[in-house]
């Protein structure tokens, strides 16, 4: 009996050991996946990997000064703008005019719902955009279907892309995460600029035979000016700020 008592102890032990491994196994894991892009950044010499940013309300109030002096050779800078037919982002004028004064060339964004008509919705961006001088094509960010069907949302995004590359002479790009621009607008919207969110060592991938132009690779990136994390970009080996200037 105490011989097969020890038998079953030694088989408790056992498991037990066996499931703490695979916690810690597990938690090595999540971390490597969520840290390793923010680790890889600080290892990088005034974060010379890193072709841009993009900002919004969510970022609070940044110091663009102390940005320009820890990450001089930005290429970008994309700020949120509008979503849907009214909304306007709090901090737009003070982004763009903020990071245009530290000579960073900046770009507006759109969050695009199917709550509302893609003119209202163009009408909305567009007279934001007037305000203020900006150096790149207007980008539409695609990350939600309002629970609309797929064709629907493909039907209206088009009508916006068409009057914004109708209003500012160059196709506009697009955005969305993997999963969002794969689900939603792949393959149809490929001939576009892409702006894919994926955050990992592993760049996105877009169903189709296209590419993205910029790789959102982090969302939570450490640089100074900024109270908390801020989404860090890469361009495309094939690409650069040329695919992006307006002119």
């Amino acid at each position: 009996m105490k011989k097969h008592a020890k038998v079953i102890k030694s088989f408790i032990v056992a498991g037990l050991f066996v499931l703490v491994a695979a916690i810690v196994y597990v938690s090595v894991s999540f971390d490597i996946n969520h840290i390793l892009p923010e680790k890889l950044v600080l290892k990088e010499k005034l974060l010379k990997d890193v072709n841009g940013i993009d900002v919004s309300h969510h970022q609070g109030n940044i110091d663009w000064k102390k940005v320009k002096k820890a990450a001089p050779d930005l290429d970008f800078v994309y700020v949120k703008c509008t979503e849907g037919e009214t909304h306007v982002d709090s901090k737009f004028i003070k982004n763009v005019t903020g990071s245009s004064a530290q000579g960073y060339k900046v770009g507006a964004y759109h969050y695009f719902r199917m709550t509302s008509s893609a003119h209202e919705q163009f009408r909305n961006f567009k007279a934001q955009m007037d305000k203020v001088h900006l150096d790149l094509i207007p980008m539409v960010d695609v990350e939600t279907n309002d629970k609309k069907p797929r064709k629907e949302l493909q039907d209206s995004l088009q009508v916006l892309l068409n009057m914004l590359e109708k209003a500012y002479g160059k196709k506009p790009m697009i955005y969305g995460t993997q999963r969002s621009y794969n689900s939603y607008c792949a393959p149809e919207f490929n001939d576009y600029p892409l702006y894919i969110g994926k955050y990992s060592y592993s760049p996105p991938v877009v169903i189709g035979p296209s590419h993205y132009t910029i790789w959102q690779y982090s969302e939570t990136g450490s640089i100074d000016g900024f109270a908390g994390g801020v989404d860090l970009c890469r361009f495309h080996p094939d690409c650069s700020l040329e695919d992006i200037v307006r002119e």
